[in-house]
């Protein structure tokens, strides 16, 4: 009886300590999400930040210079001179381009003032006209304004999505949409006629061999607190399906 009643004590002795490291497994685990939180909106503060400075500073003093070399030059009578000049300002113009292009990368223009489908119809217009592959793009209507922090994360997954395809895919098409579920979830799809996988998606294989997109997009998905699924079906293609549970607020949800 003393053997079974001291068994049944040190059992309850390791059911208690397993409970306890579980309790703080689940708060390392929080407090290491929150922490990526954190890390996240103080990165994106600094990409906002940056972004205003290469526009009101470095691209205005540029735009600056250009005015003044076009005064210079419309006072040349030499051609060889005046055709120098023409060429440096045309340089200059492409470098205004180039950081304009950069300024959008670190900060969409649209999602501060027009938010995130906005964004999204502008990211995928210009990576159209940049990577020359066709991009069907169909956002619900019902789509509606989220917190900042939830649409600067999904423009991000869509932005790194896109790169992915690009780098990746050897794709032609994309199919690209955004939705509201009737539970208030975001859903995003993100669909390519390109080569597929070889092999079934492994992120940990994938960060090891340095391919960080899908591992990048995993980790956003994550802190949003939503799922991901990869699809490669036989045929060629992948299917990049995204489900983040009510980013809406509260109010907007019934």
């Amino acid at each position: 009886q003393e053997s079974l009643e001291a068994q049944d004590s040190l059992n309850r002795q390791l059911i208690e300590r397993m409970r306890d490291q579980m309790e703080a497994l689940d708060r390392l685990n929080i407090a290491l999400q929150e922490a990526n939180r954190r890390l996240m909106t103080e990165r994106e503060a600094e990409r906002k930040a940056l972004a205003q400075d290469l526009h009101d500073q470095i691209i205005q003093d540029l735009l600056s210079y250009n005015y003044d070399l076009e005064e210079a030059q419309n006072q040349l009578t030499d051609e060889e001179q005046r055709q120098n000049l023409a060429k440096i300002r045309d340089g200059i113009r492409q470098v205004v381009s180039s950081l304009r292009q950069i300024c959008s990368d670190l900060r969409p223009p649209t999602i501060d003032s027009h938010g995130l489908s906005a964004a999204i119809r502008s990211l995928a217009h210009q990576w159209e006209e940049q990577n020359g592959i066709q991009v069907q793009l169909k956002i619900d209507p019902n789509l509606g304004r989220m917190p900042e922090p939830i649409e600067l994360s999904v423009f991000r997954i869509v932005q790194e999505g896109l790169r992915n395809v690009r780098k990746h895919a050897k794709a032609t098409l994309v199919k690209l949409s955004l939705r509201r579920t009737p539970t208030a979830s975001l859903v995003v799809q993100l669909v390519d006629n390109g080569q597929g996988l070889l092999r079934p998606v492994d992120l940990v294989a994938l960060s090891q061999e340095k391919h960080f997109g899908l591992v990048g997009i995993s980790e956003r998905v994550s802190l949003l607190g939503g799922s991901m699924k990869v699809n490669s079906p036989p045929g060629g293609g992948l299917e990049l399906i995204i489900e983040i549970p009510s980013p809406y607020p509260s109010s907007m949800i019934n």
